[in-house]
């Protein structure tokens, strides 16, 4: 039986290209989506680095890198800037009609996050009540993909990969590392190009599928 859907937070139940995008357009002078894309890249290559860092702290990395590889100066306001971008990364529209759906469905709902709490405090603001539990790498010490950060996660929920579908519009950060530990698993489609197995276009969309077909 499924006792939680646990989610991915930013990109899947928040759009944090919407968060960070402007800052990014404004401090690197260049369009949103080469930002974006430049971002990625290094924002990757950094959380896959040994040790752990807030996640705060990797945000202002990677825009001290991006910055520095265009002969551009750093300057610790454009960090604070990025941080509060994105914290305040808005719900995508199904969030609330989705969440409460699979609440009165009788699911618990989770999230499993690669941030930190005083960030995701301020996301959640206004939404909270519809989320049970929530899970950041701040708490596991381990960051998506890592295995490790599902296996503590689910530890601290008090349930087995069995009892679990986890969501998320990426596969690579989120659905190929919890299939393989055998947790079921449902991509959101936000547009990112992902492709899985089993795929909806919206939380309404999940909240209908698990109701008739996973449980």
């Amino acid at each position: 039986m499924i006792k939680y859907v646990t989610f991915d937070c930013y990109g899947t139940l928040f759009d944090w290209r919407h968060g960070i995008g402007s800052v990014l357009e404004y401090v690197l002078q260049e369009s949103k989506d080469v930002a974006l894309r430049e971002f990625f890249k290094v924002e990757q290559s950094i959380i896959m680095r040994p040790g752990f860092r807030r996640y705060s702290d990797i945000l202002k990395e990677v825009l001290q890198e991006l910055m520095r590889s265009k002969g551009l100066q750093y300057r610790e306001v454009y960090g604070d800037a990025l941080v509060v971008g994105f914290a305040r990364s808005p719900p995508f529209p199904d969030l609330i009609p989705g969440l409460k759906a699979l609440r009165l469905a009788g699911y618990g709902v989770a999230i499993i996050s690669n941030t930190e709490r005083r960030l995701i405090e301020v996301t959640l603001s206004g939404v909270n009540e519809l989320v049970d539990e929530v899970v950041t790498a701040e708490d596991t010490g381990k960051y998506k993909p890592d295995k490790e950060a599902f296996l503590r996660a689910l530890e601290r929920l008090g349930v087995r990969t069995d009892e679990v579908v986890h969501v998320s519009a990426y596969t690579y950060y989120d659905l190929l590392p919890a299939s393989e530990l055998g947790i079921r698993t449902v991509l959101v489609d936000r547009g990112y190009g992902e492709e899985w197995s089993i795929k909806v276009s919206s939380l309404e969309e999940l909240a209908s599928m698990l109701g008739h077909a996973l449980r």
